[in-house]
This record gives C-alpha cells, sequence and structure tokens, in this order.
C-alpha cells in the first residue's frame, strides 16, 4: 500500500483521521466498522430495527471518532518506534514509508502489533467498546420509542410527538465503564402536533443516552410531572421540587423573603436498581437511562444593531441589550440554593462538567455521586475549587492538561528530532456566565459573591423550615435499595495510576517495563500498609479481582453503595469482600503471594448504614434542631474561604465562540 492508496481509501471511508500516515495502523478496524455498521448491525438489530437507527450509524461523524479514539492510542507505539528508529536518521514519512507502507503492508503490520502489544492491543477493546456500545444503545431507543415519544410529550405539554427516525449518534467522549459503556447524545426526526395544530411539523429533538443507574439524578432533581407520565407513580416529588415547595410555602408566611427557587428537568430512569431488591450480585449492567438534552447553542449573532444583538438566542452568554446585573445575580443567587442543597445531602462530584447553563440558570447533571459520604465544607461537593485549579462547577472556567492529541514532527526531522509531541487543549466550559462583547468574543463575568452568599443563606433557611416540618421523610423512604457511586479512588486516580503509565508511557509500548498487574499490586501494597482508621478501607477494591479485569479491559473501575445497604458493589454489582487480611498475587514469583494483615475490625464497608447515619441525622436533621447556626457557620466560612480572588488576567483573551 502506497501513502495516495491509503489517502484514497480513507477518503472512501468518509475519514478524516488526526494524521494519515498513523491510520495505515488501524485502517483495518475503520473498515471493519463500516462493514459492522452498514451490514452486521442490520442483521443483529432486524430489518425494522435498523431502518430506525440507519442514518444515525451510517454518518461519516461515527466513523471520526473512532479514528480520533484509535489514533490517541497507537500514538504511543508511533512514538515509541520513532525512539527505537533513531539510528536509521529518517524523518516521519521515510520511516511509515520504509517500514509500513510498502509493497509487505500486511506483513509490516502484523510485526508492528507483535512488537508494540500494548497500544495496539488497544485497538480492538476500543473498537469492541464502541461498537457494542452503539449497538445496545439502538436496541434499547427502538423499545423504548413509545416511552420516548410520551417523555417528549410531557416536557412540552400540549403537543403530541412521533419520533421518525434516530439521525444522528454522538459519543461524549466520556470514559468507557461497565464493559465499555459510554454516555451518548442522541438527535431524533420528530414530528411535532400542537393541541389546535392538523399538520404535524417535523423538529430535531435530543436526549442524553447514560448505560447507567440514574435513579437517584430523578429523584435529586427530575420533574416529576414528566417521570410519572411515563412511569406512573415513580415518585411523589424530586429533592429540588420538594425544596421549591417548601420555599413558596415559607414565602407565603414571611412576605419579605426573596429566596429563588432551584431548576429541576426532565430524567427518565429504565431499569432502575430498586426494581430488585434481591442482595448482591446487583444487575447494574443492566440499568439505563435518558435525561433530557440541556441545549444552550448560541445563534443569531451575525445581526446586529449598534452593537446589539437584538435576535441572539442563548443561554450562557450576555448580550448588550440585557441587563446583566440581574441576570447575574439571579443565577448566583440559585448556585447558592443549590450549594445548599448539595452540602445538607451530600451531591458530590459536581464540577465544571457537571453544571450546565440553561435559560441563564445553572443545572446539575450527573449526581450519581451522592448520599454516601460527609459533607462538612463546599470543597466536598466540589461546586468551589481550590486556587490553581479552576475547575469546581461554580468557579471553574476551563480544563487544562487533561486531554491531549499527538502532533506530528516537523517534515525535514530526523533522528532524536523524530518523535511525537503531545498537544493539550484549553478547554472552556459553559458552567458558568460570559458577556458577549462587540469584539465577537466571550469576556470574563466574575463570581457575584454576596448574591452567592445571600443564595445560600437563603437555601438554609429554606431547608431549615422544611426539616421542621418534616418535608424529607417520605423522600428518604422512597430511597430504600436506590444505587448511587461510590468513589473509592477518583477516575482521574484510577487514570494516572493505572491507565495512562500503561498505555500512554512509549517506553512500555512493547510491554516489557510492566503489566497492569504489576500497577495495581504496587499501588495494593502501599495504601493497605498505610491504612488507619478510621477512614474507610478503600483499598479492598484494589483487592478485588474485578478491578484488575476492568483495567484490562481499558474500563475505569466503577463502584455502587445501595442505600441501606453497609457493603459496596463492583462493576458486576458482585459485593466487595472485606477480610481480614489483604492477599497480593505476585505476578512474578518467587516471592510467594503476600499476606498483609489490615486491621479493619468490621466486617462491612461502611460501620453504619451512611444515608441513615452520616446524611440524614448529622446533617438534614442538624438543619431543624439546636445544631444548626454551627452547621450553617461551618458552611458560610468553608465558602467564603474558597472564593479567593479569581485570576482574571487568565481570561483575557478568549476564544472566539
Amino acid at each position: 500500500m502506497t501513502y495516495p492508496e491509503l489517502a484514497a481509501e480513507l477518503k472512501a471511508l468518509r475519514v478524516t483521521p488526526p494524521d494519515i500516515y498513523r491510520a495505515s495502523l488501524y485502517l483495518d478496524y475503520l473498515q471493519n466498522a463500516q462493514t459492522f455498521f452498514q451490514t452486521t448491525l442490520a442483521v443483529n438489530l432486524g430489518a425494522a430495527n435498523y431502518s430506525f437507527v440507519q442514518t444515525a450509524v451510517r454518518s461519516a461523524s461515527l466513523m471520526n471518532e473512532m479514528a480520533m479514539m484509535f489514533d490517541l492510542f497507537i500514538g504511543t507505539a508511533v512514538d515509541q518506534a520513532l525512539s527505537l528508529n533513531i539510528p536509521n536518521n529518517q524523518t516521519y514519512t521515510q520511516y511509515f514509508d520504509t517500514n509500513i507502507l510498502n509493497n509487505d503492508y500486511p506483513a509490516n503490520l502484523v510485526d508492528f502489533r507483535r512488537t508494540f502489544i500494548v497500544s495496539t492491543g488497544a485497538l480492538q477493546l476500543l473498537y469492541n467498546h464502541f461498537t457494542g456500545n452503539i449497538e445496545q444503545a439502538c436496541r434499547r431507543m427502538y423499545a423504548d420509542k413509545a416511552l420516548l415519544e410520551a417523555f417528549f410529550d410531557a416536557l412540552t405539554p400540549n403537543t403530541i410527538h412521533a419520533i421518525q427516525e434516530l439521525t444522528a449518534i454522538k459519543s461524549t467522549g466520556s470514559d468507557f465503564h461497565k464493559g465499555g459503556t459510554q454516555v451518548l447524545i442522541l438527535a431524533f426526526d420528530v414530528d411535532v402536533v400542537g393541541l389546535f395544530d392538523y399538520n404535524p411539523v417535523t423538529e430535531i429533538k435530543r436526549l442524553v443516552y447514560k448505560p447507567s443507574d440514574i435513579e437517584a439524578d430523578c429523584l435529586l432533581a427530575g420533574r416529576s410531572d414528566v417521570v410519572n407520565a411515563v412511569v406512573p407513580g415513580f415518585m411523589t416529588a424530586s429533592l429540588f421540587e420538594i425544596y421549591n415547595a417548601q420555599l413558596a410555602a415559607y414565602k407565603a408566611t414571611h412576605p419579605g423573603f426573596t429566596g429563588l427557587p432551584v431548576p429541576v428537568y426532565g430524567i427518565l430512569p429504565r431499569n432502575y436498581q430498586s426494581l430488585h431488591p434481591a442482595g448482591p450480585p446487583l444487575p447494574v449492567r443492566a440499568a439505563y437511562g435518558y435525561i433530557e438534552f440541556l441545549n444552550n447553542d448560541l445563534s443569531g449573532t451575525s445581526i446586529q444593531f449598534n452593537g446589539y444583538y437584538p435576535f441572539a438566542q442563548s443561554d450562557y452568554l450576555i448580550f448588550k441589550s440585557q441587563d446583566a446585573a440581574a441576570i447575574t445575580r439571579t443565577f448566583y443567587r440559585t448556585e447558592g440554593a443549590i450549594a445548599a442543597l448539595a452540602c445538607s445531602f451530600s451531591i458530590q462530584d459536581l464540577h465544571l462538567e457537571n453544571l450546565r447553563v440553561k435559560t441563564y440558570l445553572p443545572y446539575l447533571i450527573d449526581m450519581e455521586i451522592s448520599l454516601n459520604k460527609e459533607t462538612n465544607s463546599i470543597g466536598a461537593t466540589s461546586l468551589i475549587s481550590g486556587l490553581g485549579m479552576p475547575i469546581g462547577g461554580i468557579n471553574g472556567l476551563f480544563l487544562n492538561a487533561q486531554d491531549f492529541t499527538w502532533v506530528t514532527p516537523p517534515p525535514a526531522a530526523t533522528g532524536n528530532n523524530c518523535f511525537l509531541n503531545r498537544r493539550y487543549e484549553t478547554d472552556y466550559k459553559e458552567n458558568r456566565l460570559w458577556r458577549w462583547e462587540g469584539v465577537r468574543n466571550k469576556q470574563y463575568v466574575p463570581i457575584d459573591q454576596p448574591a452567592l452568599l445571600t443564595g445560600f443563606t437563603d437555601g438554609m433557611t429554606v431547608l431549615r423550615a422544611a426539616q421542621q416540618n418534616l418535608a424529607f421523610n417520605d423522600w428518604f423512604d422512597r430511597l430504600n435499595n436506590v444505587v448511587v457511586r461510590y468513589i473509592p479512588y477518583a477516575t482521574a486516580e484510577f487514570k494516572n495510576s493505572f491507565i495512562s503509565p500503561y498505555y500512554f508511557d512509549p517506553s512500555n509500548a512493547t510491554g516489557q517495563l510492566f503489566t497492569m498487574q504489576t500497577l495495581v499490586r504496587g499501588r495494593l501494597e502501599v495504601d493497605a500498609s498505610n491504612y488507619q482508621e478510621p477512614d474507610l478501607p478503600n483499598f479492598y477494591v484494589l483487592a478485588g479481582s474485578q478491578c484488575l479485569d476492568d483495567l484490562n479491559q481499558l474500563d475505569i473501575p466503577i463502584y455502587y453503595y445501595r442505600i441501606g445497604m453497609q457493603q459496596i458493589v463492583d462493576s458486576i454489582g458482585a459485593q466487595v469482600q472485606i477480610t481480614p487480611s489483604v492477599t497480593i498475587d505476585n505476578p512474578d514469583p518467587p516471592p510467594p503471594t503476600q499476606q498483609l494483615p489490615v486491621t479493619y475490625p468490621l466486617p462491612d464497608f461502611f460501620p453504619n448504614i451512611p444515608t441513615d447515619v452520616v446524611i440524614d441525622q448529622q446533617q438534614v436533621q442538624a438543619l431543624g434542631d439546636a445544631r444548626y447556626p454551627a452547621r450553617l457557620l461551618l458552611l458560610q466560612t468553608s465558602i467564603t474561604n474558597s472564593l479567593h480572588v479569581e485570576d482574571v488576567s487568565l481570561h483575557d483573551a478568549l476564544p472566539v465562540n
């Protein structure tokens, strides 16, 4: 195969890879993917289902998403291959033309893959994950078609929706979990008929598909009218709806009170865990659901009059024709109330990717990490992050040095100068407000700290009144058997400690530096040896075989807590075992298997039922009794201390939206 032939084949596949030369190392996977989406999937799904999803699965976007993913992992092997090739003093193109692309291309590809077993071994895993996740999603959404139409009907009352077809699937790039599943954004062509209309109008309707249990999300911030319209009797009211009702009642008796409601939105759990009351193993991999797409697209900015954009529509950009002060004040007062709820009910991991702005209001998404760890500061919620790490949901601005792409060497670079570089992009998020100025650029809007603190105090005031009214008792009863995530190690820790060194260290591309088992064993030995009471024994997850199985399958291990239990379960729903000692299997004996004695006196992971003892008794009930003033002061102080002066110089020049 020659370079022109490679380029022609990629064009036929409608793929524009990050680098054409590197694509030669995963071309066959792209060819297999085209066959899968156009032929195999049609057989697997059946004619009716495939007809419904055909437009989406045959789109070039899916193929290009796969190419981006393959390129990221194959780049490690290429970088190492170039390093080993230094004595030949070749350029990048000469290396590929000589060693990969020639009449011996098939044999060269086999040799390359035999040498760089780690990087190239990832290709098959990624292919299986990506295609398997798409197929599973297609089966589920087709089976749920009538339910999704009812979901759309409930989101926009007085309209009737008829879904015609799935027109697009977009991978969110989220981590793979539970056998290679990943969050997707779905787009449907939907015929919409109004109550007094006769002719349907075709609209594009989007949903977020989550292959995980979102029952807790719905119980926290879902719209009860929407979910009950599809699943009758699912819940009486979500936590945020209870708050809004109690706010209205408090205002009725305190006319001068100006607290603001918190936003709720449509969340539709499917096959959620409270439907399965039996003990572990739990069917966690069968759970999934759909979430209203919180669209904040920008449009209409090309038409302006004297610096104003009268026809502009945006959910997070403030234009000159609008009252910026009022919008900002309302936004941060609402965030303050949300912070009161998050601190009281331990809704955590609310970093900048889990807060979205819609209609100038903050919406929380991905609230599955909740109700199991104490929250005695705003930092525990991740709504406000420390100085130098602007990633909090409230004070976050961007992600930096998180995701990277490979940069091809300059054309003339040879020898020691011929290597791949990593480019880390600064990714600005839409979790906060921005100004849109006449220079056609987003301008930084500082946090309204007084409004935020006022909103927090308002929120705590309403929560205190609600607890004194016993407003949360039935809601806590509804939580029984609901599954939420438990985080023994943050996703970033799993990546930095295991995924990155194994897959993205070029010196390990041949698999000779260390195995995944070696990495897990080393971390387990350190953490088990250093364990001290009364900390929770998180290291036990590393001793479980499922952790290593997940990592070897390029999955980020995931763990769950079932409300009412004192145990946690792994990614297949099996209980994490608590034993008097931890066994560390040596991958290269001798020495023999090592037993690490651990002083942990409890048979269960948790010393008590955390939702009952930590959340309800210590945090929520404290709202209504004599502990309230001290807890209010504790949390207020944590917010004040966390709101450092923001470094505006970082945000003087932002990319044009």
